[in-house]
C-alpha cells in the first residue's frame, strides 16, 4: 500500500484541468468585479450598503480587508489591488503567491456583503483555499512560457516521493471530494424534503420573482411533467454523481448531468454565477491523457472544417476526390433508400457509394461476403482503414455537415457499447431482395437454415 502510495505520487496529476480551473475561476471573479464596478461604493464602500462605524470590529466579524478602513482611499486601493490581483490570478504569473493573495482578496470582497451572493460564492472560496496548494501554471500560463522560454527541465515527475508532489495530488483529491459531498449531501437533503418527494420543489422555487426567467416560467409551469421530472433528475444526479465516477464510461454520464442541470438552472433561474463555478469544477474531473485526446480530436476537426470550406480551386486533386468508400447492400431496400438520403446529401461529395453485390467489389477489398451481410462497411481511401457497422454509419455522419449533430450521440453509444450492438438489431431485421440469379447464397438466413434441415 505505501508503495502504491508512493508511486502514485511520483508525479503530478490533473495538471491541465487544475490549469483550466485557474482560467476559469479568474474569469468569474473579474466578472463580478466589473459588472458592479459602477456601483462599488454603494456595494462595498464605508458609506454603503454595509458601511459601519467601527472599523475594528468590522474586521473581527468577517476578516475582510475592506473592514479594515472607512476611508474611501483606502477602498479604492483595495478594490482595485484584488481587480489586478485577479487579472495576474488569470495571466498564471507567480502562482502559489498570487494564488495566496487572491484568496485573499476574494474572500475580503465576498465576506464584507453577503447579501448580493448566490451561493456559488461559498463553493469558490473553498475552491480558491484548495487551489493554493495545487500547481495550477503548469499550462496556459506567464509561469508556463516564462519556463519554455529558459528552457527547464519537467520538474512534474521524480523517482521518489516529494512533498510538493505529494501538496498538489492532495489539494486536487480534496477539491474532488469536497465536489463530490457537495452534491451528495445536497441529494440527500433534497431526498428528504417533502416538496422535492412529491415533486412540487421546483413550482414552489419558481414562484420567487427573483430567481425565475418569466419565459421559461410559463412553459415549465404549463406542464406538470416538466416540473415532477425535473425534480426528481436533480435528485438522482446529485445522489448518483459520485459513484458515477469510480467508472470511466459512466464518469462521463455524470459529468454531463450536472453540466446540463446547472445550464438549467442559469437557463430557468437566472444564476449565471453560480452555474458558471459549478459547471467550471468539472474541469477538474477528466485526467491530463483525456485533455491530450480531445487537443487532439479537436485539431483534427479544426482541419477538417477548413478543409470543407476551401474553394475548390485551392484544392489538390486527390482533395478533389471522395474520401471514403461506402459498401452497402444493393439487395436490401432500406439500405438503397437509406445511401439514396445520404447522396442527396453530401453536397461536397465526400462520400461514394458502391454496392458490394457487384462483380468482384467484395474480393478487391478482402472483405467475406458474411461480413458485408451483416454489416455496412466504409474505406477510407487515403490509408485503407475498413469500418464497419455504427462506425461506418458514424463515418457517413462526419463526412456530412448537415449530420454533425449526431456524431457525439453515436460516440456515446460506441462509447457506452451499445452502439453496435443496436445497429445489428435492426441490420437483422431488414428485407433483401435479390435481382438477377440466385442461389443458395442469396437465401436469407431463416432461410438458410431450413434448407440445410
Amino acid at each position: 500500500m505505501i508503495n502504491k502510495f508512493n508511486l502514485l505520487n511520483q508525479k503530478k496529476h490533473m495538471l491541465v484541468g487544475a490549469s483550466l480551473i485557474r482560467i476559469a475561476f479568474g474569469l468569474i471573479i473579474l466578472y463580478n468585479y466589473t459588472i458592479h464596478y459602477s456601483q462599488r461604493y454603494f456595494l462595498w464602500g464605508p458609506n454603503g450598503l454595509v458601511g459601519t462605524d467601527s472599523a475594528t470590529e468590522s474586521f473581527l466579524y468577517n476578516l475582510s480587508l475592506y473592514s479594515l478602513s472607512t476611508s474611501n482611499l483606502y477602498f479604492n486601493i483595495i478594490f482595485h489591488l484584488g481587480i489586478l490581483i485577479a487579472i495576474v490570478f488569470l495571466m498564471g504569473y507567480k502562482g502559489r503567491l498570487i494564488s495566496v493573495l487572491n484568496f485573499i482578496f476574494v474572500w475580503s470582497l465576498m465576506s464584507h456583503n453577503n447579501l448580493i451572493l448566490d451561493g456559488g460564492d461559498n463553493i469558490l472560496r473553498i475552491m480558491l483555499f484548495y487551489l493554493i496548494f495545487a500547481d495550477t501554471t503548469q499550462y496556459f500560463s506567464v509561469d508556463a512560457q516564462i519556463r519554455a522560454y529558459k528552457k527547464k527541465v519537467n520538474t512534474n515527475l521524480s523517482s521518489k516521493l516529494s512533498l510538493r508532489f505529494l501538496l498538489h495530488n492532495l489539494a486536487i483529491l480534496a477539491f474532488l471530494v469536497q465536489v463530490c459531498i457537495l452534491y451528495f449531501t445536497s441529494g440527500l437533503h433534497k431526498a428528504m424534503g417533502e416538496l422535492w418527494q412529491n415533486g412540487t420543489a421546483i413550482y414552489y422555487i419558481l414562484q420567487v420573482n427573483e430567481f425565475s426567467h418569466p419565459f421559461f416560467k410559463d412553459i415549465i409551469f404549463a406542464s406538470d411533467f416538466f416540473i415532477v421530472v425535473g425534480a426528481y433528475l436533480a435528485i438522482i444526479v446529485q445522489l448518483a454523481f459520485p459513484f458515477l465516477l469510480f467508472n470511466k464510461k459512466t464518469k462521463y454520464i455524470g459529468m454531463l448531468g450536472v453540466i446540463g442541470m446547472h445550464t438549467g438552472i442559469f437557463v430557468v433561474m437566472g444564476l449565471f454565477s453560480f452555474s458558471f463555478i459549478m459547471i467550471a469544477n468539472q474541469l477538474l474531473f477528466l485526467t491530463d491523457k483525456e485533455y491530450r485526446w480531445i487537443g487532439v480530436f479537436s485539431k483534427k476537426r479544426y482541419e477538417r472544417i477548413r478543409y470543407l470550406f476551401k474553394p475548390k480551386s485551392q484544392k489538390t486533386i486527390n482533395e478533389s476526390e471522395s474520401l471514403v468508400l461506402i459498401l452497402y447492400d444493393g439487395w436490401c431496400p432500406f439500405c438503397t433508400k437509406s445511401i439514396k438520403r445520404f447522396q442527396s446529401l453530401d453536397w461536397l461529395k465526400r462520400l461514394e457509394f458502391v454496392s458490394f453485390r457487384e462483380s468482384g467489389v467484395a474480393k478487391k477489398y478482402g472483405i467475406s461476403m458474411e461480413d458485408l451481410e451483416n454489416r455496412m462497411h466504409s474505406v477510407l481511401k487515403r490509408n485503407g482503414k475498413i469500418e464497419a457497422g455504427i462506425y461506418s454509419i458514424n463515418r457517413v455522419c462526419k463526412s456530412i455537415p448537415l449530420l454533425w449533430l449526431f456524431v457525439p450521440f453515436i460516440n456515446i453509444s460506441i462509447f457506452l457499447g451499445i452502439g453496435q450492438k443496436v445497429y445489428d438489431m435492426i441490420a437483422k431485421r431488414r428485407t433483401i431482395f435479390p435481382t438477377g440469379s440466385c442461389d443458395v447464397d442469396c437465401l436469407l438466413p431463416l432461410e438458410k437454415q431450413e434448407k440445410e434441415v
